[in-house]
């Protein structure tokens, strides 16, 4: 992932990046050094990575990142709680960037985002400035051309104005990896708040193992464009069921449009994941698996048990 040196990018004061990171190697340093074009300050969470991740971590902290290291595996959740509280304590900034460890910004990103966020007609209601693409694909949006907010924001790329922690409260660590930033962009709505798209804000992020969507053998296609299928470990598959229909339910009365559009997409990947996909079985003990613990209102990190059997 080596997006174009980008002009003229300065860091921005009052803007602090917040990292997730798992088993980080020398990308993920390579990764901050750039992070640290756009901010001055940076915390790296270390989620419990099970690795000697030792020398990747001394090489990020050479680079000026504070590093926090978690005992065990917490998830994505408290790992970004974790480093935007360390991040305030320290430097008491007005945005917080939250960032995956395989994310790279491009352009004068940060600039762009606050531009969006200053020229908003409602700035007071602008909690967070979000992507407006991955990858130059642009995303889902609603709420009108003139200020779209993104459907379903993901946390890395997203400046949260800090305040908003406070008035809303911070990530769900019972969502512990998948759908965190989806019921925190719920949230922010049922407060009067928006995620807008930050109006020129690419985001280079890695999707994954891909492989062609074949059909008897023929490489799917929409006009020109080739179909692939993008790869979730089935523990992934586990979370993202279980968490999706968790979400569903609690938003489902108060916000039936955006539930009832997130679904039908859940129900397209699901539909390429099991027609298309690797490993269907062990995704469908996943995805059973998630159906019974959502009715049972199960959070938190997977059973051991059922991790050990999908691996």
């Amino acid at each position: 992932m080596e997006p174009v040196e980008s002009e003229s990018v300065q860091p921005r004061e009052g803007v602090c990046g917040v990292v997730s990171a798992f088993n980080p190697g020398p990308e993920n340093v390579a990764n901050l050094k750039w992070l640290l074009r756009f901010v001055d300050h940076v915390v790296i969470v270390d989620d419990g990575s099970p690795g000697d991740v030792a020398q990747a971590l001394a090489d990020m902290e050479k680079l000026g990142a504070v590093i926090l290291r978690l005992g065990t595996n917490s998830g994505i959740a408290r790992a970004l709680n974790v480093g935007v509280k360390e991040a305030v304590g320290r430097w008491n900034p007005e945005w917080v960037l939250t960032m995956d460890q395989d994310s790279r910004l491009t352009g004068d990103y940060v600039t762009a985002a606050l531009a969006t966020a200053h020229s908003s007609r409602e700035p007071e209601s602008v909690a967070m400035v979000c992507a407006e693409s991955h990858n130059n694909i642009p995303l889902p949006t609603w709420g009108g051309q003139e200020e779209p907010q993104i459907f379903d924001p993901m946390t890395s790329g997203t400046l949260v104005r800090t305040e908003t922690f406070q008035f809303v409260g911070y990530f769900d660590e019972g969502f512990f990896i998948d759908c965190v930033d989806s019921e925190f962009n719920a949230r922010l709505r049922e407060h009067g708040l928006r995620a807008l798209a930050g109006r020129g804000c690419n985001l280079e992020h890695s999707l994954g193992n891909a492989r062609p969507m074949t059909i008897f053998g023929w490489h799917a296609r929409v006009g020109a464009k080739k179909l692939y299928v993008y790869y979730h470990a089935p523990f992934r598959v586990y979370y993202i069921t279980r968490n999706s229909l968790i979400l569903a339910r609690r938003y489902a009365v108060k916000q039936p449009t955006w539930v009832l559009r997130r679904i039908y997409m859940e129900i397209q990947s699901h539909v390429v994941r099991f027609g298309f996909g690797p490993n269907r079985r062990k995704h469908f003990i996943a995805a059973t698996a998630g159906v019974r613990d959502a009715l049972r209102q199960k959070m938190g990190k997977i059973d051991e048990s059922l991790a050990a059997r999908l691996r």
